[in-house]
């Protein structure tokens, strides 16, 4: 296909992803589930800290002595709302402007992506950054008014200093502290995300060698910690009190989350996978003990569930778990046939997660996190790794060379078909 049928297919296809992103949200969709009730959890939150002081809503997310306060997050998207977003008062108008907020938050995300990938088609990045649009979880955040986005946007945000900071040799230091902050700013909406600083800072250390700019990190990541842990240490744990005792936060370990944990992380690396299976085939024949591996890492891991089988609770039962445990459901009643396939495909899933992570560390530190999560929070959900794991990818993990034609085109193909199966099934 020629290069100016190539660019009218992109504009074409990004049109579309806005246009359906909009029109989503007139139908007041709700593609990921719970989007309502999540909500109502939200504007209830609001609410408390729009008509009480600082100091009183935030002593209100330990005691709830106000009203009972339902987040697992940290509360600075509702003092953020407070102080900055003028429509946060009013129901609709706070939806509305949030909503707003969202759509822009792709087109960030196309900056970014051209900063990074600076010797790409403008239209082909665009497409790739489009995908957004179509993920149901960032669909629903935006549509819901969900928190989350917020800490994509600085993640968003924090890699363009990133990209400079590598890049560039001018205002190396004013990188640093961007780049700095905006990733300590992930954490502060959402506290999965304290993957983006992680991963910088090991980035960071890895690469610089310069003793001031080491300063200058070091400075700006302690400062930007201090609430976070003034919070962590008010509350006593990582999330709300009201969370942390309804989902048994660190009571106990759910071994079988784990492998729940590698088949979201598969089905996110599914387009890469497809696209190049050829490659990773070769990798995989080239390195056979990875097969070895995996097949004893498996074999202990299952052998662990066996031994100590993961009790959810009757509140948690059935809810998270992602695609592989809703489709299993769906293919078998039979409690054994279903665990069969389950263990089959978390087979499957350690395997090509390591297959695919060969000489690429952000990946591995990636999976690394989320197995922790998974062991120790109940529930594990979907959402929490989409669209962090597009935008992850995109920044993180992709070679110049693999980001073309062939491979955006059957990612927007995967991602619209996920979108549209997602709204059937809810």
């Amino acid at each position: 296909m020629s290069n100016s049928k190539n660019n009218f297919l992109y504009a074409l296809l990004i049109i579309i992803s806005m246009v359906s992103f909009i029109y989503g949200f007139t139908l007041k969709e709700d593609s990921a589930g719970g989007g309502f009730k999540d909500f109502n959890n939200t504007w209830n939150n609001q609410s408390i800290f729009n008509e009480n002081s600082l100091v009183d809503s935030i002593r209100n997310t330990k005691t709830s002595e106000i009203k009972k306060s339902i987040n697992s997050h940290f509360p600075f998207s509702y003092i953020l709302n407070k102080i900055l977003n003028p429509f946060s008062k009013n129901k609709e108008s706070f939806l509305i402007s949030i909503f707003i907020l969202n759509f822009f938050i792709p087109i960030v995300f196309f900056f970014s992506l051209k900063n990074n990938y600076s010797n790409k088609n403008i239209y082909l990045i665009g497409c790739l950054s489009s995908l957004l649009y179509l993920s149901p979880y960032f669909r629903t955040s935006a549509y819901w008014a969900g928190m989350e986005n917020y800490g994509l946007l600085t993640f968003v945000l924090s890699f363009y200093f990133f990209s400079n900071y590598q890049k560039k040799e001018i205002k190396k230091k004013l990188n640093i502290i961007l780049f700095s902050a905006f990733s300590c700013l992930c954490v502060y909406f959402d506290q999965k995300l304290l993957i983006v600083p992680f991963i910088y800072m090991l980035l960071f250390f890895k690469n610089e060698k310069n003793k001031e700019n080491i300063i200058i990190y070091i400075i700006i990541n302690f400062i930007l910690s201090i609430p976070v842990l003034a919070l962590v240490y008010y509350w006593g744990s990582v999330i709300s009190p009201y969370d942390t005792i309804s989902r048994e936060l660190g009571n106990r370990l759910y071994l079988e989350q784990i492998g729940f944990c590698f088949s979201i992380i598969l089905f996110y690396l599914s387009p890469y996978i497809i696209i190049y299976y050829k490659k990773i085939f070769q990798n995989l024949m080239n390195n056979k003990k990875i097969i070895v591996i995996s097949t004893i890492i498996f074999s202990i891991y299952i052998g662990l569930i066996l031994l100590f089988p993961t009790n959810y609770g009757a509140q948690w039962e059935l809810y998270g778990n992602g695609w592989l445990d809703k489709l299993s459901k769906v293919f078998f009643e039979d409690n054994i046939y279903r665990n069969a396939f389950v263990y089959l495909f978390f087979f499957i899933s350690i395997t090509f997660v390591f297959v695919v992570s060969q000489k690429r560390p952000a990946l591995i530190y990636f999976t690394l996190f989320f197995i922790l999560i998974s062991s120790i929070a109940n529930p594990i959900f979907q959402e929490y790794f989409d669209p962090l794991m597009l935008i992850f990818l995109s920044f993180l993990f992709y070679k110049d060379d693999e980001i073309n034609d062939k491979f955006v085109k059957f990612h927007y193909f995967f991602s619209s078909s996920f979108l549209i199966f997602m709204n059937l099934y809810y």
